[in-house]
């Protein structure tokens, strides 16, 4: 697949250096996947269409930091939510990326291998279970929430952790938009 977002040709010569310097405040330091293609040649992922719009990556990821801060969604707790969208969109990079993160946060490969597959991960806490199978039903909605699936959700979990995870499935529909934009690059499938 021929390179949609080349850095070379990005409108800011600093485009790779910007998004980097962005990212750095949503994963503190830096992320825990890979972020630039080997070959340096374009960004992978949501960094490749967002290289073309520097302007925007700075607010974006400032969204993103407040939305994944651990005050607002337990860590867990937004991962798991996060793996039921990306089990949901199915996109190499991202199972890739979201494998890693769970690994960082405790979770055994086999509660990734499951997570990402679209099934309830043994061994969770029920608001951990709570947390992805919430962000299995918002990453699908179209309609407005059901007041039984509310009942259900608000038996098990803060109105805060509820709100949290909205936030998060929200920031990742943007994430996957953009992922899906750049195209599939050959190098994530399979992983």
């Amino acid at each position: 697949m021929a390179l949609r977002f080349p850095l070379n040709e990005a409108p800011n010569h600093l485009a790779k250096e910007s998004v980097e310097n962005s990212i750095s405040l949503v994963h503190q330091g830096g992320a825990s996947f890979p972020i630039v293609r080997d070959d340096g040649q374009a960004m992978l992922g949501p960094y490749g269409p967002v290289s073309y719009s520097t302007d925007v990556a700075h607010a974006i990821c400032m969204v993103l930091k407040t939305t994944f801060a651990p005050n607002l969604v337990k860590p867990r707790n937004r991962e798991l939510a996060a793996m039921a969208l990306v089990a949901t969109v199915k996109l190499p990079y991202m199972v890739y990326c979201h494998r890693l993160v769970g690994a960082k946060l405790g979770l055994t490969p086999e509660q990734c291998n499951d997570a990402l597959s679209g099934r309830m991960p043994q061994g969770l806490t029920e608001e951990e279970m709570t947390a992805y199978d919430l962000g299995g039903v918002l990453s699908t909605l179209n309609g407005p929430l059901s007041d039984d699936d509310w009942q259900k959700f608000t038996s098990k979990m803060e109105k805060t952790q509820i709100v949290g995870i909205a936030n998060v499935i929200g920031s990742y529909k943007w994430i996957t938009t953009l992922v899906q934009l750049n195209g599939n690059d050959e190098n994530w499938v399979g992983e």
